[in-house]
């Protein structure tokens, strides 16, 4: 397998852990609305979908709300690694304690999710930044500078008025956000969200002209 699907839970598990200090109102990057939706409940459950190379990759993954604290869901994070050299590589950059004696992923991170939209504390000083708001407009940038004076841009790139993004059994109205990328090989980072359904689906595009992408499905909806 040349194309790897692991960065995305290399990005997602190496800067959402240990989120204990979270500040969730960071100027432009605050969020409102009402937490108490589906989405966010304690019990609900993700499951990814991915394909690398235009194939299905099993992760044997879970994903699970355990806390709402204060607006701050808690997810827990359960994955296997195939027994792929590179997809085991890429593993290997992880910090030992998100593994298990067995050597599985067994880890956890924080997010907040509410009826406006979606912020992530991914990054190395743990601020809270936006990843989508549902009532944005193409052009819309949401950007972060890192105590390193490193800025993440996430921009607004496309909004669509009908439903025509094939999500499960529909089809569903997203935002499409683009993140620039500073991971070796990897172009850009492409999401999709719903103000009903979240996260839809992430796509890495690749630096040779390939993606590896997965869509995220929601228990609770």
């Amino acid at each position: 397998m040349k194309k790897l699907f692991s960065f995305f839970i290399a990005i997602i598990l190496a800067y959402g852990l240990n989120s204990c200090n979270l500040n969730n109102s960071e100027g432009p990057n605050e969020l409102g609305g009402s937490t108490n939706i589906p989405l966010a409940q304690v019990g609900n459950t993700f499951s990814l979908s991915a394909k690398v190379a235009g194939q299905n990759v099993d992760l044997n993954d879970t994903m699970e709300i355990t806390k709402n604290e204060g607006g701050l869901q808690t997810i827990k994070v359960k994955a296997t690694v195939p027994d792929d050299p590179k997809l085991q590589q890429y593993a290997s950059y992880l910090p030992a304690f998100v593994f298990d004696s067995p050597g599985h992923i067994n880890t956890e991170f924080k997010i907040k999710m509410t009826s406006e939209g979606i912020q992530d504390f991914f990054n190395k000083d743990q601020k809270a930044h936006t990843l989508v708001k549902y009532d944005c407009k193409v052009g819309d940038k949401y950007q972060l500078t890192k105590s390193n004076g490193v800025t993440i841009t996430r921009t607004v790139v496309a909004k669509s008025d009908k439903d025509d993004f094939p999500y499960a059994f529909w089809n569903i109205k997203t935002v499409t956000v683009e993140q620039d990328s500073r991971i070796p090989g990897v172009k850009k980072i492409v999401y999709r969200a719903n103000h009903k359904f979240g996260l839809v689906w992430v796509s890495f595009e690749m630096e040779d002209g390939t993606s590896n992408s997965s869509y995220i499905f929601t228990t609770n909806y």
